[in-house]
């Protein structure tokens, strides 16, 4: 209102000073001399900097570093590799004898032959441990690919078994971690970190539980309301033995997405087996 009032006023005056025949307007130069005597010369330079960035984009930045760093991670299933990466395909076979009805992998195209053959009987020997117990009357899996890695091969068998006189079929879990530089197993004690495995069964940390239905609070009451008492040697006990198939696995791991997997076995109204999978990656 105020900038309105002055250039009302100003207007004002212009006219009356036409209208008294004063029509002489200010030159150029003399605007510019009363230019100089408001901002001398000597009047320090302007100084220009360059824009620094915004706490937002410091943030961006820094997350896009970090996501950046995250992709450069190389999987365990390949870093197990080195310079040895073994290429290969998988394919599907189904076995039936009898009761026993098993849908399995089988690897092919592998530069050594010898190699590939080994592994194959791994993988058969390992569904059918168990197979021949007596008062079966059902026994049966299909299989998943956990992890395909140029140095690991991952799987998870699941499936039922029955028994006479049994109430219920059994949901029945297995899995295999083939080395195929070596051709043996891998057992949880070869790849992770039993006391920090430990550490986070005990406490609740570090995992999530996969299995539907299940609540992470209810799980961990039951892992330590004595169902397990030495968490540390149940551990040592996961997973086949390929050098001894004698040996029964108390337990079963796998790695998926780079992540160990745990499937612990449980009580019937629980499914019979939890799945858990780990927060940090291997």
């Amino acid at each position: 209102m105020k900038r309105a009032k002055y250039l009302l006023l100003g207007g004002m005056l212009a006219g009356m000073l036409i209208g008294c025949g004063q029509t002489e307007q200010p030159t150029v130069t003399e605007d510019f001399v009363e230019f100089e005597q408001i901002t001398p010369m000597e009047s320090e330079p302007i100084i220009i900097r360059e824009e620094q960035p915004s706490v937002v984009e410091s943030i961006m930045e820094e997350e896009s570093t970090t996501m950046t760093e995250e992709e450069e991670i190389v999987p365990w299933v390949d870093r197990v590799a080195g310079e040895q990466a073994v290429a290969y395909s998988i394919e599907t076979q189904i076995y039936e004898d009898g009761i026993v009805k098993l849908t399995y992998p089988q690897l092919s195209g592998m530069q050594n032959t010898e190699l590939q053959t080994k592994l194959n009987e791994n993988i058969k020997q390992t569904l059918l441990q168990g197979s021949a117990d007596e008062g079966l009357t059902a026994f049966e899996y299909s299989y998943e690919i956990a992890s395909m890695g140029a140095g690991v091969v991952s799987f998870v068998f699941k499936g039922y078994v029955n028994y006479e006189g049994s109430p219920y079929p059994i949901n029945a879990i297995k899995t295999l971690n083939l080395n195929l530089i070596t051709g043996e197993s891998i057992r949880l004690k070869d790849y992770a970190d039993v006391a920090t495995v430990v550490s986070a069964l005990e406490t609740g940390w570090g995992y999530e539980v996969a299995s539907e239905g299940i609540v992470k609070d209810d799980f961990s009451a039951f892992m330590n309301n004595g169902y397990v008492t030495d968490y540390a040697m149940t551990l040592l006990d996961y997973d086949v033995d390929s050098k001894n198939m004698a040996f029964v696995p108390v337990g079963f791991s796998c790695i998926k997405d780079n992540h160990l997997v745990l499937f612990i076995e449980t009580e019937h109204a629980m499914g019979d087996y939890v799945e858990i999978i780990f927060d940090e990656e291997l």
